[in-house]
């Protein structure tokens, strides 16, 4: 006689598993296909209507004068502007990240000391050093919709869906101001593809895009020629996956690409290329300015389109000059403004050195130092041992026993503990300053604080409701922070995902 399939043990581990499944499976299932959440209100102001509300100047100082101006000027124009129903101060330190790796936004380094991230300096960002991280000040200045709601950027945010008034005729005119777009081949793609049902999207928007990623010279990436030989018969407009280290390296690996795409003509390349950027546009990111900085969609600030910090203006100030090339500048136009709570009462202004500059300072505290929203407020990020930090203001005088300094830091700028309590520790040390022995941090850093691994609400065990804040965190209806993060990590990768829901599944069932 054969014994039993299974222990009674194995079969507590089964049932687990189905009911973790069943329960992850209910969850996800009952969202919608789309992720894109409208938290706050879509206000409309026209020519002829608005319904801003009567507090709507002291929400978001500055933007109803110059949409006014705006209608004045252009009457057959409209605007809709949605509350993001994010932090102005949260916005600008999630976008200011990535130092020393992949930094979110670029400056070319042709650009004033003022533009650079005094944090990574001139470090250069690609193989030919043309990029720099950009400053926090030209992170600021650039996405504060203020300075760029007028007549030079504001078609940044065109809503880009395809424009009906724009001709084959007007397309043709507008490509064939760039050599190698002056092919009937490529013009028939890009006017087939705009007005394809599925893709619906703004022609004069294909060709600024190209145009961007092309430049005014053409490549072998979109000639069909191929390269030294290679890749003959092989179109990829867009340089989708044309990275690598030097020009022949990134011009293969594009070809390579459209060659596994089966891109081998101009109009399956514009189709496969507009394919992915539509994956934007299906998310809410519907104008070049949600495209460049990711406001709209959870989770937020990534799939951001290019590093490039002024990508969004520069394709947008190519799309006006298309549309008054082609006599359409009076044409009848959505723009999406975005607005955040608490920004400043006045536009951010051009980056000046005061607003960068102070002193280079590293953190010297076993485990890492708290960045905080205010002195001794509430903590917004912790920076790892050894991390560079700008200290913008000294702190004259104590509060709760610490001189709270303002600090810029690779997680955003707040404000941070300079040293420990009783003195025995500077936390922010500056260059050739004297250090002291290491001690552990017991304002900022407590052990204590500490969660297991798994226990992701802090209740001391690690069960389905663990599960269920990972999920949560995944999906973006919820984030996990501070130390419930570290405990959702479980692999310590800096991010949460499926293998983390694994290990999770794993302790569950250990115990």
């Amino acid at each position: 006689m054969q014994g039993k399939f299974f222990s009674k043990k194995s079969n507590r581990k089964v049932i687990c598993i189905l009911i973790l499944f069943v329960m992850i499976y209910t969850m996800i299932s009952a969202l919608p296909l789309t992720q894109n959440k409208s938290y706050g209100a879509t206000y409309t102001y026209s020519k002829t209507s608005n319904d801003l509300p009567a507090n709507f100047d002291t929400l978001y100082p500055g933007y109803k004068t110059l949409i006014q101006n705006m209608v004045t000027n252009h009457p057959n124009w409209t605007f809709k502007l949605y509350e993001t129903n994010q932090e102005w101060e949260t916005v600008i330190n999630s976008e200011y990240q990535g130092h020393g790796s992949s930094p979110k936004n670029l400056v070319p380094s042709s650009y004033s000391a003022a533009w650079i991230c005094s944090i990574c300096g001139t470090r250069e960002y690609d193989t030919s050093g043309r990029w720099y991280c950009a400053s926090r000040a030209a992170i600021e200045h650039t996405m504060d919709p203020r300075n760029t709601i007028n007549d030079t950027s504001i078609f940044q945010y065109l809503q880009l869906s395809n424009d009906k008034n724009i001709t084959k005729d007007q397309v043709k005119a507008m490509a064939s101001k760039i050599s190698y777009l002056n092919d009937q081949k490529i013009i028939d793609g890009i006017y087939e593809v705009a007005n394809n049902p599925d893709y619906n999207i703004n022609p004069f928007y294909i060709i600024g895009k190209i145009l961007q990623e092309q430049g005014s010279g053409a490549n072998a990436l979109c000639s069909g020629n191929g390269y030294k030989g290679q890749y003959v018969g092989y179109y990829n407009l867009f340089n989708v996956g044309a990275s690598g280290n030097g020009t022949e390296q990134v011009i293969l690996n594009g070809l390579a690409y459209a060659k596994s795409k089966g891109w081998d003509t101009p109009q399956k390349s514009i189709m496969g290329g507009i394919g992915l950027i539509r994956s934007y546009i299906n998310r809410g990111q519907n104008t070049l300015y949600y495209q460049k900085f990711n406001v709209v969609y959870s989770p937020y600030y990534s799939n951001q389109y290019a590093q490039n910090i002024l990508d969004s203006q520069s394709i947008g100030t190519i799309l006006k000059g298309y549309y008054k090339d082609a006599g359409l500048l009076d044409s009848s136009f959505t723009f999406i403004i975005p607005l955040y709570k608490n920004m400043p009462k006045s536009p951010v202004p051009t980056p000046t050195l005061s607003q960068e500059t102070g002193e280079v300072a590293y953190i010297n505290a076993s485990g890492g130092l708290a960045l905080r929203s205010s002195p001794n407020g509430t903590t917004i990020a912790y920076v790892n041992e050894g991390a560079q930090v700008i200290i913008l203001e000294r702190a004259k005088e104590k509060i709760e026993g610490y001189y709270w300094d303002k600090v810029s830091t690779p997680k955003g700028t707040g404000y941070m503990a300079r040293e420990a309590k009783d003195g025995s520790k500077v936390y922010l040390l500056v260059p050739n300053a004297p250090q002291e022995d290491p001690i552990d941090n017991p304002v900022d850093n407590p052990p204590e604080e500490k969660l297991k691994t798994g226990d992701c609400n802090g209740d001391g065990k690690i069960d389905s409701m663990d599960m269920y804040k990972v999920i949560q965190h995944i999906l973006g209806n919820s984030i996990l922070k501070d130390k419930y993060f570290t405990a959702a990590d479980t692999n310590s990768d800096s991010k949460i995902d499926s293998m983390d829901m694994y290990n999770i599944i794993q302790i569950i069932l250990k115990g």
